[in-house]
């Protein structure tokens, strides 16, 4: 059986005493803010539960729904990790993820998820964006939602997303930084909301910047439905491209090669993500690390919250990344 995490347990952890641990945990004064929050995130790494939760705990249906669309399990190798994840830090705090995979034509038409229907969860994480029929079907049972890595205005429930926007920024500032002016995107914007913000970011910059902007620059690399599809090169070639994320970025550098370009030596590539199931030999790409630990923590945090006080809310949580510097951009030298 796995031992029971004690406030002890994170004194040592943090460095600090036992009565530090009790006043953070406790809302109490007599803690700075930094070392509360520090304690607080400490405690929920750990699994800490409190008495008094534990008592609550006892008592709710520790079963938690987890849905994706069957179009992110081929081609989004990053949802399935953090799904992966999900279930290990769910079962440490004493709930059971439950996967359903939802078919497109059902998330198309709307249909309600198995695992809802039979009343098997108390609350859903939704991984991944879903389409509108689908949101609004689950919306109308009444169960309690969490939308994990997008949002939806239009429906009143809590979203963990990362800051996209100010991502695409960072990575057009960062290529701008390296002497690159003529930078093109590779995403389709209509397939997600995720693409559509960081080229928003992207833009952001470049416009602020009063840098050059053509929009045959931008590239599709997948349709509508998300499925992947040839990258087309246009004809006036930008001197660096953002990619909305690494499989994209990889497929990028493979689509120049084939077209006779060296990466970075020609033309410079950025991705987004840091995290890609194949990674191709030789490629050590500069990309921009999504922080997911952090926006599982945050996930998990409002499951375990809503499960005593089911008013509980957090709103649009927005988890902040940062930019890794590799191989696949070298400073621009002028001619």
């Amino acid at each position: 059986m796995k031992k029971r995490v004690t406030m002890k347990d994170i004194a040592n952890e943090v460095g600090v005493s036992i009565v530090a641990v009790s006043k953070a945990l406790g809302g109490k004064e007599g803690v700075g803010d930094d070392l509360r929050e520090k304690i607080i995130a400490k405690a929920e790494e750990l699994g800490y539960v409190a008495k008094s939760e534990r008592k609550i705990m006892e008592t709710i249906n520790p079963n938690i729904a987890i849905v994706i669309s069957e179009r992110f399990i081929s081609d989004n190798a990053f949802y399935l990790k953090a799904y992966q994840r999900m279930i290990i830090e769910l079962s440490n705090r004493g709930f059971i993820g439950i996967l359903e995979i939802i078919r497109k034509e059902d998330e198309d038409a709307g249909i309600v998820p198995k695992v809802v229907l039979m009343n098997t969860a108390e609350q859903v994480i939704v991984i991944g964006e879903m389409k509108m029929p689908f949101l609004e079907s689950l919306s109308k049972t009444g169960i309690k939602m969490i939308l994990f890595d997008f949002e939806n205005e239009e429906l009143n429930v809590d979203s963990i997303v990362g800051d996209n926007v100010t991502g695409g920024y960072a990575m057009t500032r960062y290529l701008a930084g390296k002497g690159y002016k003529k930078i093109g995107f590779v995403g389709n914007y209509y397939a997600t909301r995720n693409i559509l913000d960081r080229l928003v970011g992207s833009l952001k910059y470049k416009f602020a910047k009063s840098l050059p902007h053509n929009d045959a620059w931008i590239l599709w690399d997948r349709d509508s439905e998300g499925k992947y599809i040839d990258i087309e090169l246009p004809k006036d070639m930008p001197d660096a491209f953002f990619c909305n994320c690494d499989d994209a970025a990889y497929r990028m550098i493979r689509t120049l090669e084939d077209a006779g370009y060296k990466v970075p030596q020609d033309i410079a590539i950025v991705g987004y993500d840091d995290y890609a199931p194949q990674i191709p030999d030789g490629i050590n790409l500069t990309t921009y690390r999504v922080d997911i630990d952090e926006m599982i923590r945050q996930c998990i945090h409002i499951v375990k919250q809503r499960s005593m006080d089911p008013t509980y809310r957090r709103g649009i949580i927005l988890v902040h990344g940062e930019l890794i510097e590799r191989d696949t951009v070298k400073r621009k030298t002028s001619k």
